[in-house]
């Protein structure tokens, strides 16, 4: 009886230092579990991201914002922008080649506006931008209004519609042609926005001449 009661402690210390073991091990593996679960997450989310960019770069077309047509309005900054001015030498271009394929538009009445590729290779016939409205598409559509010059004098406007599939250039519509008269407001407020321009150009430049010289040096 005394050998039994003796060795009980002893064996309630191994039980309880197995008891201990178990739990550490089973803890253990718990933790490498959720890690390697974590790890695994991580990994997954790295490749879901890596193919949406590579969606994303094979197909731009269909993360482009499309929306309805902005009004540039009647600013000639925003008119005499380079894209839009870009876009209104082109339509000016292809109007001549399309004046040279016909000698008067359709119905031929007197809005017909006839200019040669060499007027305007020569700058003798030029275009102001009148009206202006931009579109977000896959690249930019722009409706426009432009008066065709010749010597300062207008010789009437045309509405065009030209798409700008990032840099290449198309003109999709063709609007109404508009006598000057219908346009004179307009034209009117833009020369006279591109003269105070102008003016103050002039003025900057002189001030800036008068800073450099200074007769006290």
């Amino acid at each position: 009886m005394t050998t039994i009661r003796s060795s009980s402690p002893i064996i309630s210390a191994i039980i309880l230092i197995s008891l201990c073991i178990i739990v550490l091990t089973i803890t253990r593996q718990s933790t490498n579990l959720r890690q390697e679960n974590s790890h695994i997450s991580a990994r997954r989310t790295i490749a879901d991201s890596q193919l949406m960019s590579s969606q994303q770069q094979s197909s731009p077309r269909k993360n482009t914002m499309v929306g309805g047509y902005s009004n540039l309005g009647h600013d000639t900054t925003l008119l005499q922008s380079e894209p839009v001015v870009k876009v209104a030498n082109f339509a000016l271009n292809e109007h001549a080649a399309k004046s040279s394929s016909s000698s008067a538009s359709a119905g031929g009445d007197e809005l017909s506006l006839i200019v040669s590729q060499e007027q305007v290779d020569s700058g003798e016939v030029t275009a102001i931008v009148l009206e202006a409205q931009r579109q977000v598409v896959a690249g930019l559509n722009y409706k426009l209004t432009i008066a065709l010059m010749k010597d300062l004098v207008c010789l009437g406007a045309i509405k065009v519609t030209v798409y700008d599939r990032f840099g290449d250039l198309s003109v999709t519509k063709w609007g109404d042609q508009v006598s000057c008269d219908d346009v004179q407001e307009l034209l009117h407020d833009v020369q006279v926005e591109q003269q105070e321009t102008k003016a103050l150009e002039v003025e900057g430049k002189m001030e800036e001449g008068m800073e450099e010289f200074d007769p006290d040096e």
